[in-house]
């Protein structure tokens, strides 16, 4: 026996864990009628509200009548897991590849799902990504238990991703857009209000208890199927579906396809696993029900368009006006200001062509759908190199933009990212223009990078005065909502341009312009009437710290600890705690080990994380945030651990101590490295080194834990190990906001000593 707190029948402990997102849930509920009632016009918070607490009342009283339908569904998955048992022993290899495809197929998919309905998740970046491995670890601990809920997935998908769905179509944008304190955004302001803190962080325990209760099932299936093979090819075929998933959501999400097509597949993918009628026509019906709410729009005048990185909104205003939202926010209005006479609408367009008359050559990056680049072409530019890293926006700017600035034969449209272009063009140019690009929009899943991240430091501002001709000019549009972000920005500019501040024009909108170049006479410049000029005196009681490749996080006006993730991370972990408690008990528990928790492999775990953040985001740094870069990365990464797994099967794992030395190693290279392979010889040659060194610790960390796998009496206690230790670095991973990305390569370092450590003092024992 034992004096746990936690009940330990399998009904009462199942039950206990599904009231946590009930209890989220209900806090969400109650900020939500305290806010409609503290506020004016609260309606929809109130009706919002009053829909969550009647789920509430369902989920709660379902729970209370467990006994009535737990031992059904008990007794089918049981069911399960005998059929499970039973596929034959020389087709487990591909029934573990798709069982570990399934899972991270999924896991993307949900990823972007949250990303595009709420961009919440865009500060809180790697929420959902973390709720996956927790979800994913517990249910690897599970997969020795009697049943398996392989038929519980879809249905608590469907009901998940619908609720989600239906609550999108609410205005809860000032309180679920920006829930940072740290943090500046466009358009929006910081979390403060207590209610709005309630409501933040109900969602929060909603949202991530939810998912990770949601991929318990996945995790459960593979870890029982790789039970029943030897346990490193069960581990390399499992890497082989993992990398399989990861190709076929990569292709799909270059075909722009929605959210119906990848949970669609998803569903496909699982469906072969049940066998039980009941169960086909439960996890059936649960993905057609799903398909149908998808498929219902609450505004049929608005059309969402799914490309590589984010949800595109596009809509009607003011008559045949274009308007592209992206993941919900405002983002462009394709203006026709062909008539206009520079002193309308079109004024701050026309702002950087004061400064550098009939410009021959002109860059845009941030081109989006075009008013820029329609801007260069009315002012006399000769040619115009317009970057975009969305295809979709471009595309969208070809089709509808009322002056067709891309149609003109002067303009070369480029899908890129504006870093990696601005690095390897050998041009130079009169007039160098950043168009608005400070939306909070997400890249492709498993980055959580925002696209700003490394236009904005003052390395990627040097590099743009390295492509101006003589007395080119730097302009840089922002819409600064705080005074601490123009000066901040105010600061990189005067860095990159070696002390020389920029011009600062700043409209009644609070729309800035900055403007940077050699020689700039503003006795020459007529400044409109609506622009006030400023100076560094403006800000003269406020401190900004610029941003740098190391720390690109635009919108934190200063480098301070950031308390509002902290917040976050300590609540997360006690809700995985709690999980974690209640269901890896003694029937997940090792017979042979009487504990279903590795050490080395937990640490491994955790310093993986950190060390693949590290690669994309210098990765991305070398070829670019684009959404290609990250799936090749994380592609290139499971490619490695196969290798890896392949010969410690064919020639054995080496000895400890050198596996560690090696990984140590690699890990040293990286940091003293990778920051100065950038621009040594070739763009191809620099691509090639960055990505050996930056991937070389991965290689290592994979001899690791395959070493560690083959000594583990159970293949589901070190996959869930190293899952939750995966979660653990995620969480670790926020530290970097305050040290710096280069910090996680020092905290990997820690952590794969603990591995090294742990791992010894198991061999002693």
């Amino acid at each position: 026996m034992t004096d746990s707190p936690i009940p330990r029948t399998a009904s009462t402990r199942w039950a206990f864990v599904l009231t946590i997102p009930l209890v989220g849930l209900s806090v969400f509920a109650l900020g939500l009628l305290a806010r409609a009632w503290l506020s004016d016009g609260g309606a929809r918070s109130f009706t919002l509200g009053l829909i969550c607490l009647v789920v509430v009342a369902a989920g709660g009283s379902a729970l209370a009548l467990r006994g009535r339908w737990w031992p059904w569904i008990e007794a089918m998955l049981e069911r399960h897991a005998n059929h499970l048992d039973g596929l034959p022993a020389k087709h487990l290899g591909r029934w573990i590849a798709l069982a570990a495809g399934v899972g991270l197929f999924a896991e993307l998919a949900v990823i972007r799902v949250h990303a595009s309905y709420f961009q919440f998740f865009a500060y809180f970046k790697n929420v959902t990504l973390l709720a996956c491995f927790l979800g994913l670890g517990l249910g690897y601990a599970l997969g020795a238990r009697r049943g398996v809920g392989t038929p519980l997935f879809l249905p608590l998908l469907a009901i998940q991703v619908s609720f989600l769905y239906l609550l999108r179509s609410f205005t809860l944008a000032p309180i679920l857009q920006n829930p940072v304190m740290e943090q500046l955004t466009m358009g929006y302001r910081q979390l403060g209000e207590w209610v709005d803190v309630v409501v933040v962080y109900g969602f929060l325990v909603f949202a991530f208890s939810a998912t990770a209760l949601t991929f318990v099932p996945l995790g459960q299936v593979a870890s029982r199927l790789m039970a029943r093979k030897e346990k490193l090819p069960a581990y390399g075929a499992n890497l082989v579906g993992s990398l399989a998933g990861i190709l076929v959501f990569h292709a799909l999400a270059a075909l722009w396809t929605p959210p119906t097509v990848w949970l669609g597949l998803a569903a496909l993918g699982v469906l072969p696993f049940l066998r039980q009628r009941r169960a086909l026509l439960g996890s059936g019906a649960a993905i057609v029900g799903l398909l149908v709410v998808l498929t219902w729009s609450p505004d049929p005048l608005r059309i969402d368009v799914y490309s590589p990185y984010q949800i595109l909104t596009l809509s009607q205003e003011r008559g045949s006006q274009s308007v592209i939202q992206v993941n919900n926010v405002f983002f462009q209005r394709m203006l026709d200001l062909s008539a206009d006479d520079g002193e309308g609408s079109g004024l701050h367009y026309g702002l950087p062509y004061r400064f550098k008359r009939a410009p021959g050559r002109v860059l845009v990056v941030g081109a989006g759908t075009g008013n820029d680049v329609a801007a260069a072409l009315r002012h006399g530019a000769t040619r115009v190199d317009a970057v975009e890293i969305d295809p979709t926006i471009l595309d969208l700017g070809r089709a509808l933009h009322p002056e067709a600035p891309y149609s003109d034969s002067r303009v070369h449209a480029v899908v890129d990212d504006a870093r990696s272009f601005i690095r390897y063009s050998e041009d130079r140019y009169d007039l160098v223009i950043y168009g608005l690009l400070d939306s909070h929009t997400l890249l492709a899943g498993l980055s959580g990078v925002r696209l700003d991240s490394y236009v904005y430091t003052v390395e990627a501002f040097r590099e743009a005065r390295e492509h101006l001709a003589p007395h080119g000019v730097l302009s840089v549009s922002f819409l600064v909502l705080r005074p601490e972000l123009a000066f901040k920005i105010y600061r990189m500019m005067e860095e990159a341009f070696d002390g020389e501040p920029p011009v600062v024009l700043a409209g009644r909108d609070t729309q800035m312009t900055f403007v940077s170049g050699e020689d700039i006479d503003l006795e020459g410049v007529r400044v409109p009437p609506r622009f006030k000029l400023l100076t560094a005196e403006y800000w003269h009681d406020l401190k900004a710290d610029p941003s740098t490749d190391d720390w690109p996080f635009l919108y934190m006006p200063v480098r301070r600890y950031p308390q509002t993730y902290l917040a976050m991370v300590l609540l997360l972990l006690a809700i995985s705690g709690l999980l974690v408690r209640s269901l890896m008990t003694a029937e997940a528990a090792d017979a042979k080990t009487g504990t279903a928790f590795s050490a080395p492999c937990f640490f491994l775990g955790a310093g993986f994380m950190l060390v693949e953040t590290k690669a994309i985001t210098e990765l991305a740094l070398a070829f670019g945030s684009t959404w290609q870069v990250v799936g090749i990365t994380i592609g290139a990464i499971l490619a490695l651990a196969f290798l890896a797994n392949l010969l410690v099967m064919r020639f054995g794992a080496p000895a400890a101590v050198w596996t560690y030395t090696a990984l140590g190693g690699s890990v040293v290279l990286g940091l003293v490295l990778s920051p100065r392979i950038l621009g040594t010889v070739s763009p191809l040659v620099d691509g090639l080194l960055m990505t050996a060194v930056l991937t070389l610790p991965l290689f290592f960390s994979g001899f690791a834990f395959s070493s560690e796998l083959e000594k583990t009496p159970s293949v589901g206690v070190a996959m869930a190990s190293n899952l939750l230790g995966a979660m653990f670095g995620g969480f670790l991973e926020y530290n970097s906001m305050y040290f710096g990305f280069r910090s996680l390569y020092v905290l990997a370092l820690g952590l794969y000593v603990l591995a090294f450590l742990t791992t010894r003092r198991h061999r002693a024992a």
